[in-house]
């Protein structure tokens, strides 16, 4: 089981109409970009946040791995997930709603 803690990787692929969180190998979750009312750059995240897929409480899931996160707001839920560059997640998905006719503003 440690092993595989060792081995665990978060990412964020985004394409045109969705945005995949990756807690590999555990967990996967695809967003579409018309459910996303905002992201933005979240707090770093610490191995006291935990590791891995993580109940934060209030609507709150994290996919952490320590470090730099975003935080992606849906009509549903709220993420915390790991990334090494924010700043570039924040502007791509940003980006992609902007470009999406089927986004509503909240």
């Amino acid at each position: 089981m440690t092993w595989l803690i060792l081995r665990m990787t978060v990412s964020i692929a985004i394409a045109e109409e969705k945005i995949v969180l990756r807690c590999a190998p555990f967990y996967s979750i695809e967003v579409s970009i018309s459910d996303v009312l905002a992201v933005t750059t979240a707090e770093n995240t610490s191995l006291s946040d935990g590791y891995g897929f993580r109940l934060m409480g209030k609507g709150t899931r994290g996919l952490l791995a320590g470090g730099p996160a975003v935080a992606l707001e849906t009509k549903t839920r709220r993420w915390i997930v790991s990334t090494a560059h924010p700043e570039e997640v924040v502007s791509t998905i940003q980006d992609q709603i902007a470009g999406n006719p089927w986004h509503k503003e909240p």
